[in-house]
């Protein structure tokens, strides 16, 4: 999409400010905002976001321009889009579509946009065309304030994701799963001499009896992000992939190593399948759900059996021995591979010049018991917290999967604590979280919920911003507004400490038994390689710009002519 001709257009039709905020989905189009003359306001969330439009137009008698990602974005605005409506207040949103892979179901914030802001906004749009961008705006600013004003939804079409591996449909019929074939699974399991077992969340209920099976045969286990910790990851039969590691050219490798792939409630979902990148021979693949609709959906398989896990557990536990099985030194090798971290771009702990991320989490995995619950906000410290911190327990990480909505880390640690009281529990945030959902603090003071709330704080927006700072050096719309975390946590009386490389133990001990919530302040910065990658990045743009689009292509096809 040429975003450049959408903020054009926007100009064109008056558009001074926008409110909203940036994400992955959005980079290009918040790239082509920071040259133009239009103003942007980040919010704490999109639905701040969409109250500051309405706002802007009820005192300006102008159009309110919210911008926001698809998903989560879209979804939190909602209400801001009602308001509008109800008000006769006119305003445009402007979002991203899912992504879309052909053949794929279950992909990443995959909803159907126009039909849930269907009645709340006056018109939808999907500008699918580099062609449509300014025709289509014409008629949508015209509808927002032809007649009475109101919203009206305009969605910008996107592709696959980047990595993502579109495949085709499966089956042009749905097969039937009425009668489970217990008894080729059987046979199957019998012959495998290097059988695997690649774990989702629906298997956690049977954790315990995953890891008995899995020892008394030496079977390997790969888990979806959303079932790691279903053996301890410390376990050597655990393999240990986590998709934002990397090591997915191993993690296929075992797969086409593997002679039984027995996929246990798993959707295969975007997420959980690595974009859909993850080569699951069909012939070796056997997907076992109690949802029927799942089987099937993204990858052909030899057996398709629509039951609960603990049925397959069950069987299998009474079942034969298989014919064969992995050498220890085979396992072990790929789990090796597998746990090496491919390069990322990571932040500095600014409260310890040698405390990396990954020594970060090595010190708050030693601090905590192997039983605590870790749960994370979407942004940058999910990732971090995926790349470095081992899961030791079912159960034992809790993030916001396939809609990676913000604001979800406090809220959800809360009530993780109160469904698992006798559990330790740890929200991980950014301070982009903690002011969306951050007074919820509040209600666990109040009810005298012990937490470590755990808050990366850089006064940024900084998984986004290191994805521009990676693209073209400049980053736009992400620096939040300050806010002293003692202050907070003293006015909602919470407890605070703050990080320095390293806490007496018996200050996380004391953090988790409470009563009521400890703020944990980590001071994070930019390492020297975030900003190497930076001014390389502002160089090769300075000098595209200066060459011009024409030459600049041109010396890539030189460049490209010469490999």
């Amino acid at each position: 999409m040429d975003y450049d001709s959408v903020v054009r257009a926007l100009e064109t039709h008056g558009v001074s400010r926008i409110f909203g905020l940036p994400g992955t989905q959005t980079t290009a189009f918040f790239g082509a905002l920071r040259k133009s003359r239009i103003g942007f306001t980040l919010a704490t969330s999109e639905l701040s976001a969409a109250f500051m439009a309405n706002g802007y137009a009820r005192a300006s008698g102008r159009v309110g321009v919210l911008a926001t990602i698809g998903g989560p974005g879209f979804t939190y605005a909602l209400t801001g889009l009602a308001e509008a409506r109800l008000d006769s207040v006119p305003l445009l949103h402007l979002v991203t579509a899912p992504a879309t892979a052909p053949g794929s179901a279950f992909q990443l914030q995959a909803i159907d946009q126009p039909a849930i802001a269907g009645p709340l906004v006056k018109g939808c749009f999907t500008i699918e065309r580099d062609d449509d961008i300014a025709p289509t705006l014409s008629l949508a600013m015209n509808l927002v304030e032809r007649g009475e004003p109101g919203p009206v939804l305009v969605q910008f079409a996107r592709g696959p994701l980047p990595g993502d591996r579109p495949r085709p449909l499966a089956s042009t019929t749905p097969a039937d799963f009425s009668a489970p074939d217990f008894g080729a699974l059987r046979r199957r399991w019998a012959s495998a001499s290097r059988p695997l077992f690649l774990v989702g969340q629906g298997a956690l209920l049977e954790a315990n009896r995953v890891r008995k099976l899995v020892e008394k045969h030496g079977v390997p286990v790969v888990t979806t992000p959303s079932a790691r910790g279903i053996i301890p990851e410390d376990h050597p039969l655990a393999m240990g992939f986590d998709t934002v590691r990397g090591g997915l050219s191993t993690l296929n490798e075992l797969f086409e190593r593997s002679d039984l792939i027995l996929a246990l409630g798993c959707k295969l979902t975007h997420n959980g399948s690595a974009g859909f990148r993850m080569r699951l021979p069909k012939d070796r693949l056997v997907h076992v759900d109690r949802e029927p609709s799942v089987l099937e959906a993204n990858y052909p398989c030899s057996l398709a059996i629509a039951c609960d896990a603990r049925d397959v557990v069950a069987l299998l536990e009474s079942g034969p021995t298989p014919a064969g099985s992995w050498s220890s030194t085979e396992v072990a090798d790929f789990r090796r591979r597998l746990t090496h971290l491919d390069p990322i771009l990571e932040p500095d702990m600014r409260g310890n010049p040698e405390a990396s991320p990954s020594a970060f989490f090595s010190w708050l995995r030693a601090a905590l018991p192997a039983e605590t619950i870790l749960v994370t906000d979407s942004g940058q410290h999910q990732v971090l917290a995926r790349r470095h911190f081992s899961v030791l327990a079912p159960r034992g990480l809790i993030l916001p999967s396939d809609f990676q909505s913000m604001g979800f880390g406090l809220p959800a640690a809360i009530g993780a604590k109160l469904g698992a009281p006798d559990r330790p529990v740890v929200a991980l945030l950014g301070d982009g979280g903690l002011q969306m959902t951050g007074m919820e603090l509040v209600n666990a003071v109040r009810d005298r919920i012990p937490l470590l709330v755990v808050v990366f704080n850089d006064g940024k927006l900084n998984q986004i911003r290191l994805q521009q700072i990676a693209s073209d050096g400049r980053p736009f719309g992400v620096h939040l507004g300050r806010l002293n975390h003692q202050s907070f946590a003293t006015a909602v009386g919470a407890r605070y400490l703050s990080f320095s490389g390293s806490l007496d133990p018996a200050s996380v001990s004391d953090a988790l038994d409470g009563p009521g919530p400890t703020l944990l302040d980590v001071r994070v910065g930019d390492s020297w390689t975030v900003r190497a990658v930076g001014a390389k990045a502002r160089l090769k743009t300075t000098v595209r710009r200066l060459l011009g689009p024409r030459l600049s292509a041109w010396m890539r096809a030189a460049t490209w002519r010469v490999r």
